[in-house]
């Protein structure tokens, strides 16, 4: 490569940047690393915080088990600008507020896991998670 080509491949990728037509980056992480796509969950419960922020947002809730105790659930959610465009918000995720999530449980065996949906009230049925390598689909199982 020349230097004269250089220089012009590189003046193309400063205005490529400026403009914001650079790739968005990927998670830190891959979906295999923390979570087991072998083993979905299902949990409903009552959102006690949620945490919207980058590179993962992260939802907590307390779920009745069984013996009629509370596990409170943690459970990975897709970036802030990924539930944005699919009409999530904060308002949808107050503490107090009921909700289902179907998802997958973390490797590491505790109470927490990766969201793929989520079911507000009302029945209004949400993508959650955003991991490029989760394998998932809505609705697939």
């Amino acid at each position: 490569m020349t230097i004269r080509s250089f220089g012009v491949l590189s003046a193309i990728a400063a205005v490529a940047l400026s403009l914001g037509l650079a790739a968005p980056s990927q998670a830190h992480h891959s979906f295999a690393a923390e979570f087991d796509a072998k083993k979905p969950v299902t949990v409903e419960g009552v959102v006690t915080k949620a945490r919207i922020m980058n590179p993962h947002s992260w939802l907590y809730l307390d779920v009745k088990n069984k013996d009629g105790s509370v596990t409170n659930w943690g459970f990975e959610f897709g970036t802030p600008t990924s539930l944005k465009n699919r009409g999530v918000s904060k308002d949808d995720l107050q503490p107090g507020t009921p909700i289902r999530i179907d998802g997958y449980l973390a490797k590491n065996g505790g109470a927490f896991g990766y969201s793929e949906t989520a079911t507000l009230p009302g029945g209004r049925r949400v993508q959650t998670g955003s991991a490029p390598d989760a394998n998932t689909v809505l609705g697939g199982r």
